[in-house]
């Protein structure tokens, strides 16, 4: 049987098949205006799929577009993934609605192995953090602009300051405007994260999203970065 499987962020949707839990295909598309141009397009190459589950972020109406054109093109249902406050072994903190990506992510990694705290770490148009504890009791988490974001935050809200598309390779303070913002923005995340860290120890750090293999080589102590941990975590969610 054929899943496809997808992960549609606010920036971008990514996408994957899998035949008997081996990845068979995978890619992405950007949310731009060619987006519903893109997606028949790709949907009409797959070839047969016989399932079809995601998580959605990017809100109601972005669901409804993605089921309808799936439903037209690959003739099943798109399954939505929700979040249930006690599954799989994670039991989670929040008392209102979290975000479904996160919890996937958390689904994931706690199968791994391990005998301490996890820290779940989403590097994408947001950087989000989630902590579980050895037993899977989800601690709570943050929500921050993730590094791509707060470039352009800097860009927008202040008069002089240039928009920043390089990726920057190091922590040391900059000595020209383009370098003190990259530099200083992936110095904020890395410290977010290895403050974290210090605070659980004993712990595993897990990074995902966009700007994963960027900030991994800056966490203290090492981590481990899975690019597709929110579509690992879609299985587990339905069964």
């Amino acid at each position: 049987m054929n899943v496809l499987e997808l992960d549609a962020g606010n920036s971008r949707l990514k996408w994957r098949i899998l035949n008997e839990a081996s990845v068979i295909a995978r890619g992405v598309l950007v949310n731009d205006n060619h987006w519903e141009e893109s997606l028949p397009a790709l949907l009409a190459s797959m070839g047969s799929v016989q399932c079809v589950r995601g998580a959605i972020v990017s809100g109601d109406e972005r669901f409804q577009l993605l089921s309808t054109t799936i439903r037209r093109y690959l003739q099943v249902p798109l399954l939505r993934a929700v979040v249930k406050s006690d599954w799989q072994g994670v039991r989670v903190a929040y008392t209102t609605a979290l975000g479904v990506d996160r919890w996937l992510a958390m689904l994931a990694v706690n199968q791994q192995s391990g005998t301490g705290y996890k820290l779940v770490v989403s590097l994408g148009t947001a950087m989000t953090l989630d902590i579980l504890d050895s037993s899977g009791l989800h601690l709570g988490g943050y929500i921050v602009p993730g590094v791509g974001l707060m470039k352009r935050m800097l860009n927008s809200n202040t008069a002089r300051l240039p928009l920043v598309n390089a990726s920057a390779a190091t922590l040391r303070p900059g000595t020209n405007t383009v370098d003190c913002i990259n530099n200083g923005v992936l110095a904020m995340s890395a410290a977010m994260v290895n403050a974290q860290r210090s605070k659980y120890k004993n712990c595993d750090v897990y990074l995902t999203g966009g700007d994963a293999k960027l900030l991994a080589p800056h966490v203290e102590g090492g981590c481990s970065c899975f690019p597709e941990l929110v579509m690992d975590g879609l299985a587990l969610a339905f069964e």
